[in-house]
């Protein structure tokens, strides 16, 4: 209630008549740029449309084009937008191909394809302003990609449809094809060298590349080793730059260590929630197994999680269904946040 009795008055007594007026000034901009240079209006619209997608401002803009269809039977003033759509499924796509890390990669596939239906602000918000330089790869792309459109008088002929499914709306009224032709090469321009230049300046930042090495590590597993005699699995994972990475993780409980899939516990054995070991404990106390921090302190106490100085991320779980003793039996020396050296009383 009190962010409505903040924000519903200030949207219409401030920031809706500021974006109303600020889309005004950029229709009127375009349309004076566009009667000294076509071309030069269209790489205009191309380069900062994405710019107003963010803002909102694009809204603004909108009714430009719907009173040139209604009035001309066509726009062709604000369509060099058209650009950036496939622009921003380009450069998505090509992270796809370069980047190693795997959330990214997840991320990158399904914005690509809605984005191709003509929706990408997913990738935009998601991808694209996080990482900057594709965002900058793509404007530059729709700037290219809007100049050629303007250059050669591309229109739209009907409202409707996004993306690809714009393209019916381009077909002339006469049915000729020139215009969805001027369509096609201006997609593939853009979608070409947007894609390339992608591929050639794009790289994984130094953040990136870290939790992709960090991810590697945990897909991999970790080693575990028992009062010196238990099964020790290295872990392994090569990152950009070649880098071997191995930690040596310590049994956390002294006893008799079991394979994952022996556990009479589903989430476990079936390795969804990560490689590791059971332990058949032979006392109460745990130790932490390497050095690091204490990421999460579950409430009942039944539960730790763990971060090396490595960055392996571990889940140290007590029991099976303890969840359930809501902390019944259990004591933290630990609290979260803390930093603790290997073998240290937890």
């Amino acid at each position: 209630m009190l962010t409505l009795l903040v924000s519903i008055p200030a949207g219409f007594l401030l920031i809706g008549p500021l974006a109303t007026f600020g889309s005004t000034l950029i229709a009127q901009g375009v349309m004076t740029v566009r009667n000294f240079s076509p071309m030069l209006a269209g790489a205009l619209v191309g380069l900062t449309w994405q710019i107003l997608v963010i803002f909102g401002l694009h809204w603004g803009v909108i009714p430009v084009y719907i009173n040139n269809i209604m009035t001309n039977g066509y726009d062709n003033v604000m369509m060099p937008f058209f650009a950036c759509t496939f622009a921003t499924s380009a450069v998505v796509l090509a992270i796809f191909f370069k980047t190693k890390n795997r959330q990214l990669k997840e991320m990158a596939l399904p914005n690509f394809i809605s984005g191709i239906f003509g929706v990408t602000e997913p990738a935009i918000y998601g991808i694209l302003l996080p990482l900057k330089k594709p965002f900058i790869i793509s404007c530059i792309a729709g700037c290219i990609g809007g100049g050629f459109y303007g250059a050669f008088n591309f229109r739209k002929f009907m409202m409707g449809g996004m993306g690809i499914f714009e393209f019916p709306a381009m077909i002339e009224p006469d049915g000729g094809m020139g215009n969805l032709i001027v369509a096609l090469a201006g997609v593939a321009i853009t979608m070409v060298i947007v894609f390339a230049a992608t591929m050639i300046f794009y790289k994984d930042d130094k953040k990136t590349a870290e939790e992709t090495a960090t991810g590697d590590r945990k897909a991999e597993g970790g080693s575990v080793e028992a009062e010196g005699a238990s099964e020790t699995v290295p872990e392994k994972a090569e990152t950009r730059a070649a880098l071997l990475h191995q930690t040596q993780l310590y049994s956390p409980l002294r006893g008799r260590v079991l394979k994952l899939e022996t556990l009479k516990d589903d989430a476990f054995a079936s390795g969804v929630l990560g490689k590791g070991v059971g332990i058949w404990p032979e006392e109460g106390n745990v130790y932490a197994p390497a050095d690091g921090v204490v990421s999460v302190l579950f409430p009942t106490l039944h539960a730790i999680g763990f971060s090396t100085d490595e960055g392996v991320e571990l889940l140290i779980h007590i029991g099976l269904d303890t969840v359930q003793l809501n902390g019944e039996g259990f004591q933290a020396r630990v609290a979260q946040g803390d930093r603790v050296k290997k073998d240290s009383f937890w």
